[in-house]
């Protein structure tokens, strides 16, 4: 004796066929309603800035194998931050700075990176730990300008700024550039009203 009803049971209802349609009708419907009702959601999304561009990953991505082939190479590895840092991967940035931190103790430019790093990330007392550090291992101005942007318009310490910029002025080989944007901000700060003390 053969069940009939058994091939008919294996087949979902019309019912559910119908359904499923239905919502999915609905829901193409409601995606093309908004998308002609609010077209800047759209067009917010093709064109948003945050989307890494495909050369960038690209790049990051032979970096992390020449790293992992040579992790010596303290070249790569800078450049391998850089590239974090313009993708704004804070994260793996900072992970990398820290490796570049180990790998030579006296090498200052990972230490400058992490502080960069810091301030992007909203540590600005951190970044500026890290930026007198870079300044015990190779006084230069343009960390010197960095902390002096730090202290007067984040870490609100115009004094210490002011000291950074007028020790920055002071270094041999400073560019043309750095010394009017230096000077340019000590002139700003001369002319800000002074803050009281708490």
């Amino acid at each position: 004796m053969t069940d009939k009803t058994a091939p008919a049971s294996r087949r979902p209802p019309v019912s559910l066929l119908l359904a499923l349609l239905l919502v999915f009708l609905c829901m193409l419907g409601t995606g093309l309603w908004q998308r002609f009702k609010q077209p800047e959601l759209v067009q917010q999304v093709a064109h948003s800035p945050a989307q890494p561009a495909q050369e960038d990953m690209v790049a990051v991505g032979r970096l992390m194998e020449e790293v992992s082939r040579n992790p010596a190479n303290m070249d790569a590895l800078l450049s391998l931050i850089n590239s974090l840092v313009k993708l704004e991967n804070w994260e793996a940035a900072e992970n990398f700075a820290r490796r570049g931190m180990q790998l030579d103790a006296k090498d200052p430019r990972p230490l400058h990176l992490l502080g960069v790093i810091q301030h992007n990330t909203g540590r600005n007392v951190e970044a500026a730990q890290s930026l007198e550090a870079v300044l015990k291992l190779h006084d230069d101005p343009s960390v010197r300008y960095s902390l002096g942007v730090l202290y007067i318009y984040y870490l609100e310490d115009s004094p210490r700024g002011v000291e950074h910029l007028r020790a920055g002025l002071a270094l041999p080989g400073i560019s043309e550039s750095l010394q009017k944007h230096m000077q340019s901000e000590l002139d700003k700060a001369a002319s800000a009203p002074a803050q009281p003390r708490e």
